[in-house]
């Protein structure tokens, strides 16, 4: 279901927009790496998490102003590039790699809320973060779907992008409409 007005779909759009672009700081400082937000696209909740676009991620609950569900996935292979990035030689699939994964995932996020709580001029938070390690576009799905019986879901996808084009994640957000 996309929002009744195109007003709404601008409002979510925008707030996105800003989201991403935030993330895409944050993320690109924490990695010493430059990396870069494209356009938000505007989706229906079942096309908020696109198989395959999602191996691993970290997912949030959005609470406050605005509610809903904020997550970045990493593409196959991401969550290797990322341990690598982070945590040089330790097994990407260990214990530590996770917490820094978790902990990019908070960043991030953290990042987005705080820009769209800046723009609202509200308040604006997160759950702790649920970190999904085998088909988190699936997951990520299937709690808009349990959302969507109480809430119209309206979803966006902002790729983050490397200097070179390269994909590193996908920042998603499907904010809750009364």
């Amino acid at each position: 279901m996309l929002p009744a007005t195109r007003s709404a779909a601008r409002q979510i759009r925008r707030l996105a927009y800003l989201a991403a672009g935030q993330a895409a700081s944050a993320f690109a400082a924490f990695l010493g790496q430059d990396l870069r937000a494209h356009e938000p696209r505007l989706c229906a909740s079942s096309g908020a998490a696109t198989a395959g676009r999602g191996e691993t991620g970290v997912i949030f609950e959005v609470i406050g102003e605005v509610n809903g569900l904020m997550a970045l996935l990493l593409p196959v292979g991401g969550r290797e590039w990322l341990a690598e990035a982070l945590c040089p030689g330790e097994d990407p699939h260990g214990a530590l790699a996770e917490s820094a994964l978790r902990e990019t995932g908070n960043i991030v996020a953290s990042h987005a809320v705080s820009a769209m709580a800046d723009h609202l001029g509200a308040t604006v938070t997160l759950s702790p973060p649920i970190l999904v390690t085998s088909h988190a576009d699936r997951v990520f799905g299937d709690m808009l779907d349990e959302r969507r019986t109480r809430f119209e879901c309206v979803g966006t996808q902002t790729e983050l992008c490397a200097g070179d084009g390269t994909r590193r994640a996908l920042l998603l957000f499907a904010p809750d409409a009364a």
